[in-house]
């Protein structure tokens, strides 16, 4: 069930590094064009669609584009701050759908019956959970190996998403919410329907996604008190 669009279970892939460096030589690219957010948004869309970097990989991902954006714009002499913020902002969003596509992927195979262990479906929807963490993570990492303007823009960068969140935090929130009230209600309404692995599986997958999205909750209450104090 390990799909580009689908977080993978119990092993995770290492995106193989000529991948990683064509995707940052193509983001620096990106950066002399003036639809940055766009270039960006539909690299990194394509690259996950064609499996050439999986989302499970979204550190490596995120690192590779923006220090290939932060490269061409420095090359170019360009504005850094409004370009990084361009930059992540498509990447964020085509990472976000993809999260999105990998959730529905998961409710339907899990519907149709499709066997999995109960510490698989937890992995891939808290690998979707996570997918926020490991945006702003990355990009505070690739901050402190970086230097100049660039460092200073990426750290601002991460500090902000932190508070104020992304745009694939939102989409996955959204979706886990969807998928756990989806499977719960259609198996509640059409569990005789269901042959006895399907409805084995959606009782398996409401269980684990409402386990999850407790956590999610716990961890939103935790930051908004942080806000606030």
């Amino acid at each position: 069930m390990t799909d580009a669009n689908t977080p993978a279970s119990s092993d995770t892939s290492i995106p193989d590094n000529t991948q990683l460096v064509q995707l940052h030589d193509e983001a620096e690219a990106a950066a002399s064009a003036p639809d940055l957010y766009e270039r960006v948004r539909d690299l990194t869309a394509r690259m996950l669609r064609e499996r050439r970097v999986a989302l499970n990989d979204v550190r490596e991902l995120v690192a590779a584009v923006s220090s290939g954006v932060g490269s061409g714009l420095s090359a170019r002499g360009g504005e850094m701050k409004d370009g990084l913020k361009q930059a992540i902002a498509g990447l964020d969003e085509a990472i976000g759908s993809a999260a999105q596509a990998a959730s529905y992927t998961l409710r339907e195979a899990v519907s149709q019956g499709k066997g999995f262990k109960d510490n698989e479906l937890k992995a891939s929807l808290e690998q979707l959970r996570d997918l926020e963490a490991q945006i702003v993570d990355a990009l505070k990492q690739t901050a402190s190996q970086s230097g100049g303007k660039l460092k200073e823009e990426l750290e601002y960068l991460s500090d902000h998403l932190k508070i104020s969140g992304t745009r694939t935090g939102e989409q996955v929130r959204d979706a886990l919410r969807q998928l756990a009230d989806g499977v719960k209600a259609s198996g509640e309404a059409g569990r005789a329907g269901l042959s006895e692995s399907a409805a084995a599986a959606t009782k398996r997958l409401s269980q684990v996604a409402s386990g999850v999205l407790d956590a999610l909750s716990e961890s939103l209450k935790r930051q908004s008190e942080r806000l606030r104090s």
